[in-house]
This record gives C-alpha cells, sequence and structure tokens, in this order.
C-alpha cells in the first residue's frame, strides 16, 4: 500500500498528482494524524493484519499509529537546524492497534537501505520496461542518454513526470550512496 499522510497540508490536486501513479498497483490511502481524515478507512484496512509503516524521517509514522488507537508513541518536529526528521523512533516495535498489529519503523533517507545498483532502479519501474527496448542504447538509464524512449515517452505524457522525476532523484541518489560505499 502506498500512503499519503499529513493530507491536511496539500490540497486534494497535491494529492492526487501524487498518488495517481501508484493507484493502479497498489492501494492507496490518504490521511491525517492531525485530523483524523481517512482513519476509519485505514483502520478497516489493518483489522486482523500485520503491516509495517516505513518512510522517511517526520512523514508521521508514530503520529499515525496514535492516531489508530495508540495514543502514548513519542513524536518529534522537524529538526530547525537541517528541515529534516529527527529520528524519534529508534527501534522497530510491533503494537496492537485498531483489530491488527503495526509495527513502527525508525526514519530513513531516500535510499539509506537500499542495497541495488543504479541501474537496477529501473526495473523497478514497471511502466518503463515496456520502453527499454526502444532507446538508443542496450544500457540506457533513462536519466541523462540521448534517444531515450522513457523519456519521450514522459515529454509525450505516456509516462507521469513526477514518477519519472523521483526515479531520477532516486537514481542519483543510489549512484551517490554507492559510489561513496564501495569507491
Amino acid at each position: 500500500m502506498v500512503l499519503l499522510n499529513k493530507c491536511d497540508l496539500v490540497d486534494k490536486v497535491t494529492q492526487e498528482k501524487f498518488l495517481t501513479p501508484y493507484e493502479e498497483d497498489f492501494i492507496t490511502f490518504r490521511v491525517s494524524a492531525k485530523n483524523n481524515e481517512g482513519i476509519e478507512e485505514l483502520k478497516e484496512f489493518i483489522k486482523g493484519k500485520l503491516v509495517c509503516f516505513a518512510g522517511q524521517s517526520a512523514v508521521g509514522k508514530s503520529s499515525l499509529i496514535n492516531a489508530l488507537g495508540k495514543n502514548n508513541l513519542e513524536v518529534g518536529e522537524l529538526s530547525k537546524k537541517i528541515a529534516r526528521g529527527k529520528n524519534t523512533t529508534r527501534h522497530v516495535e510491533i503494537y496492537d492497534v485498531a483489530g491488527g498489529e503495526i509495527a513502527d519503523t525508525c526514519g530513513f533517507s531516500v535510499s539509506e537501505h537500499i542495497d541495488i545498483k543504479a541501474e537496477e532502479l529501473v526495473y523497478y519501474y514497471d511502466e518503463f520496461l515496456a520502453y527499454q527496448n526502444e532507446c538508443r542504447y542496450n544500457n540506457c538509464t533513462h536519466t541523462n542518454e540521448p534517444g531515450c524512449a522513457v523519456k519521450k515517452a514522459v515529454e509525450e505524457k505516456k509516462l507521469n513526470e513526477a514518477r519519472y522525476l523521483r526515479y531520477v532523484t532516486l537514481y542519483k541518489a543510489l549512484k551517490e550512496s554507492w559510489k561513496k560505499k564501495y569507491d
């Protein structure tokens, strides 16, 4: 599932823009731990399951668990110094909530725990694979090569531009992370 928390901070158009690329392959939820938007639907989904909330620091995983009924997890704010989350959750713990179980995890940065080569990332974007054989180069990364069919499909609005841009950002982060780790 893909869950967009803090929906109270953005308008419906922005929510749709973010979630639409995922709706074909995933169950999606729009929620707000702050004003309880979507909480009842999420409770219904969780019932009888073990689910894991995973995401970057400060997206509201612990706040969401509190809104679902736990009510006593420590929550933090963005660090004013670095404008990022402060990793309030320091270990994984499973809570009985909403008729199911939720694993609350520590926050992470975008590529910190992904141990794949940047060149392998494309295989996690099924919609890109349909265009892969049309690229000029066999080993096209769809980032900066001329004759890239994926970039052309994005320009022609056949592929979602926002999802493509997130791919490029993640590709670059993985490339940098891999370089730091293994060079």
